[in-house]
């Protein structure tokens, strides 16, 4: 899953009667949706590769065959229509299915690419069927049958795209045995079994993409179980460490910088001894939830960084996202949580440090952090309940505080 996959999980209802929604098979959000085909398609390629192979191997192997006489040609068949049909439809569709597997440029469209090639080789193998069947051979052949299988199974198409090949290929089986003069007696019957074969094949596919929607929301709740504070429902340190070395890269690719936000919860020992650790605990919580209320872009996120200590992390901060930090001071002033051991107010308040660093100025992402903490300690040495902000970090910053020196 991709790095805000977790995010977008998060934010869907998890009750029962979205799970059972999600077994019927229902689509995702647009954002979750193409995250979900990506998945999907990233663990079906191996599967489609193979195939693939063994199918055009297959194919090779039968034409060589029939040229070199080890297999009987067909009955008023002109093997030259069956060589063109193999050589010039089916081996260029497999192969154009294998390029889709394996270049990304394809892969953006790998439903139509992978889609029309498959109906082409359906076309193919059909039309040899439809010819063998005319010539007095068995009403149907086992290619026919396999294509459907290989087409709707085994190539990483969507359950919409399966349904729409299969009906396709029903659709090429009937014209070209008409168009051949397959007796009808033998036409109804391999038609039947052409029709039955595909609507199975149209079941499983749409029963394996229920199972993969299962298996992905599952697994994206498990991945949120470990990514998340399990108190607050921010993410944790290890975490933020993670998402912020990403976002930290993004930043240097789009010349972008990063804002970090240092929010400590004041004299919150001493409202734990008055107050008890549980209303600490739902104090916390409270703060947390002010503290994801500041995440509003895609990009930006909360974590808890600590105990009492959390940090908002701010991708591309703008000039009206100046006033960020100090609304967060006020949100926490207006829960009005009542706090009788605070010398600063008769409620709950925080001290708010902030800085703001980019790649491309030569600091580090552990530079910038520092900054932030350094503020945060200011806001507090200089009587708490306060922002202060370090502005622009460049590669020239001190941080003298801690004594730490920033890594590049």
């Amino acid at each position: 899953m991709s790095l805000w996959a977790g995010n977008r999980l998060a934010a869907a209802p998890e009750t029962s009667g979205q799970f059972e929604m999600e077994r019927a098979g229902s689509r995702f959000p647009p954002a979750l949706e193409a995250e979900f085909r990506a998945v999907c398609l990233e663990h079906d390629l191996p599967r489609a590769r193979l195939s693939t192979a063994i199918y055009l191997l297959f194919v090779v192997a039968v034409t060589a065959m029939n040229m070199l006489g080890g297999l009987a040609p067909l009955p008023d068949a002109p093997l030259e229509t069956i060589f063109v049909l193999r050589l010039g439809i089916a081996c260029p569709a497999l192969v154009l299915i294998l390029c889709a597997v394996d270049l990304r440029a394809l892969r953006r469209s790998y439903q139509w690419v992978v889609g029309s090639a498959v109906v082409a080789l359906g076309t193919s193998v059909m039309a040899i069927s439809a010819t063998a069947a005319a010539a007095g051979l068995p009403q149907f052949q086992m290619g026919d049958v396999l294509v459907i299988v290989y087409g709707c199974l085994f190539v990483g198409l969507q359950y919409r795209s399966v349904i729409v090949v299969a009906s396709l290929l029903v659709a090429v089986f009937l014209i070209l045995g008409v168009a051949v003069g397959v007796p009808t007696s033998d036409l109804t019957f391999a038609g039947l079994v052409i029709v039955v074969t595909a609507l199975m094949a149209v079941l499983s596919a749409g029963r394996v993409e229920r199972l993969q929607r299962i298996r992905f929301i599952e697994q994206g709740k498990l991945s949120e179980l470990a990514e998340r504070d399990g108190l607050t429902g921010l993410y944790n340190r290890r975490k933020f460490d993670s998402l912020a070395d990403s976002l930290w890269e993004q930043a240097r690719r789009d010349r972008r910088a990063l804002q970090i936000v240092l929010v400590d919860i004041d004299f919150f020992k001493i409202y734990n001894d008055l107050y008890g650790h549980q209303a600490g605990d739902e104090c916390i919580r409270r703060i947390a939830h002010a503290m994801s209320r500041a995440a509003r872009r895609p990009l930006d996120f909360s974590a808890r960084y600590g105990g009492e200590e959390f940090v908002l992390v701010l991708y591309g901060p703008t000039e009206q996202m100046s006033t960020l930090p100090e609304q967060i001071r006020m949100e926490v002033m207006e829960e009005r949580i009542p706090h009788q051991g605070s010398t600063v107010a008769k409620v709950v308040t925080v001290s708010v440090g902030s800085a703001i660093g980019a790649p491309a100025s030569g600091r580090s992402l552990a530079g910038v952090i520092q900054q932030a903490d350094e503020a945060l300690y200011r806001a507090k040495k200089s009587g708490r309940n306060r922002v202060v902000d370090s502005g622009i970090v460049d590669a020239d910053a001190t941080t003298g505080i801690f004594e730490l020196k920033s890594v590049s």
